[in-house]
């Protein structure tokens, strides 16, 4: 056996089969390989979308390019009915792209290149690194091994789940739909079967559930899920500050986002309080983790509610997860360095713990670079689009924080708003991961120090 893997493992190195498995070269800069990799796939993807039998009728080019940006970068916004335009080997195609995008195409090939090799070349351990955040004193192996592992059990107990609800339900195809709704759910994708999203499914308890738990352990990321594996394990075991930060944050929106979505006269008007407080959890739940589905109709949301979804979208999910935004650790870490500077505190502290400059610094960064693309983003699209300015800060927040949320506007968008809304989906998959999160990235150091320059009035 160990011949054998040995053997395995001289032929892929030999004939370079690892940069065709990674889709990458051997560079001293790893996220100039994610960038590459990712847009290779959305390639693929969209190659395999525009063949004859994936579409269920002609389908034009922009509207499928659309659809595979969605699927890769786990947005889930579409231009086209996903459960009657495409065929079932499109579904296919769309759902294989979501779980690439879900878990990171490099995780699972460097899972995959393991199991085959029992070796993790440098190359992908660099690039993993650089895509995905490892806390401190775990192995990268380990996080990886976790990350797959975690992925087959929250996905196989969520297709179990939708499949008993769908069948006594009496829906077609519950064991197709299952599967569909588990992986996007977990994957924070928000691609549906059914043409309405889940509306249909608005009062039904248990489909609400199995989201919800999904989206959460999916949003809230790997360092979570691994942390609070070992604590039920090993009582003695101490759960990392990010985990708390992130645990904290997350309670944090969805009791406060579903509190002031509850109470605004703007939103779900006809419903009763029980009912409205439901569909304000499940949308705040949806927002928040970036995972786009929704229960009731958006297109009917007022000024109010769409800012507050507008900031939880822009806020996200956690590092290491499957959701979007500039992420809740980079908010804490922002959050501190206010609260120092106001009260002229030399160290940023949160929750009584001090967080380094550098970590600051990147958060300050993200959460810069994420408002400019949507400023430019909002910009572009109010030259080209008919809409109201409220829908379309909606739509390009949505689409920056791969949530897949929208007012109704985006089968209506023309070529150009789809291809603004692609290049931001692209962004907020690519982006997040290249830049970091605040908490767990480092900033790489400049070679050469520029000159002191004091005579900058602030």
């Amino acid at each position: 056996m160990k011949k054998s893997a040995r053997r395995l493992r001289y032929i892929l190195l030999r004939f370079n089969l690892l940069r065709f498995i990674t889709l990458g070269h051997y560079s001293d800069i790893p996220e100039r390989n994610i960038i590459m990799g990712y847009i290779v796939y959305l390639a693929i993807g969209f190659g395999l979308l525009m063949l004859p039998f994936s579409v269920t009728h002609p389908t034009p080019w922009i509207d499928n390019l659309f659809t595979a940006a969605s699927a890769i970068s786990t947005t889930g916004l579409a231009t086209v009915d996903t459960s009657t335009t495409y065929t079932f080997f499109g579904q296919t195609v769309i759902l294989f792209l979501v779980q690439l995008g879900g878990i990171g195409y490099m995780t699972l090939s460097s899972y995959i290149i393991y199991r085959l090799t029992h070796h993790a070349t440098t190359y992908s351990s660099r690039v993993v690194s650089a895509s995905m955040a490892v806390p401190f004193g775990m192995r990268l192996r380990d996080l990886v091994n976790n990350v797959i592992h975690f992925t087959l059990i929250f996905e196989s107990a969520g297709f179990i789940a939708f499949y008993i609800t769908l069948l006594h339900t009496g829906t077609p195809l519950p064991g197709w739909n299952a599967l569909f709704l588990s992986v996007s759910s977990f994957c924070t994708a928000g691609f549906s079967p059914f043409s309405d999203s889940l509306c249909s499914f608005s009062d039904n308890v248990a489909i609400n559930i199995t989201v919800a738990i999904l989206s959460y352990a999916g949003a809230m990321g790997f360092i979570v899920i691994t942390d609070l594996s070992y604590k039920l394990r090993d009582r003695r075991y101490r759960v990392s500050f990010t985990t708390k930060v992130i645990i904290l944050i997350t309670a944090i929106m969805t009791i406060g986002g579903t509190l002031i979505l509850a109470v605004s006269p703007q939103m779900a008007t006809g419903c009763d309080s029980r009912h409205k407080v439901a569909l304000s959890f499940f949308q705040t739940m949806s927002a928040m983790t970036t995972v786009g589905y929704n229960t009731m109709d958006l297109s009917a949301l007022g000024v109010g509610p769409i800012l507050v979804f507008s900031l939880i979208m822009f806020i996200g999910a956690s590092p290491s997860g499957t959701g979007g935004g500039v992420k809740c650790t980079s908010v804490s870490a922002v959050w501190g360095f206010i609260v120092s500077r106001l009260g002229v505190r030399k160290d940023v502290t949160f929750l009584g713990r001090a967080i380094p400059m550098y970590r600051v610094d990147t958060a300050v960064t993200n959460i810069f670079v994420y408002g400019t693309v949507i400023f430019i983003g909002c910009l572009v699209m109010s030259y080209s689009e008919p809409f109201k300015l409220s829908q379309i800060l909606f739509e390009a927040t949505s689409a920056i924080g791969t949530v897949g949320l929208s007012t109704g506007i985006t089968p209506a968008l023309s070529v150009t708003g789809k291809l603004v809304i692609i290049v931001m989906m692209y962004v907020g998959r690519v982006g997040v991961i290249t830049l970091g999160s605040a908490l767990v990235i480092r900033a790489k150091k400049n070679r050469l120090t520029p000159p002191l320059e004091s005579d900058l009035a602030a």
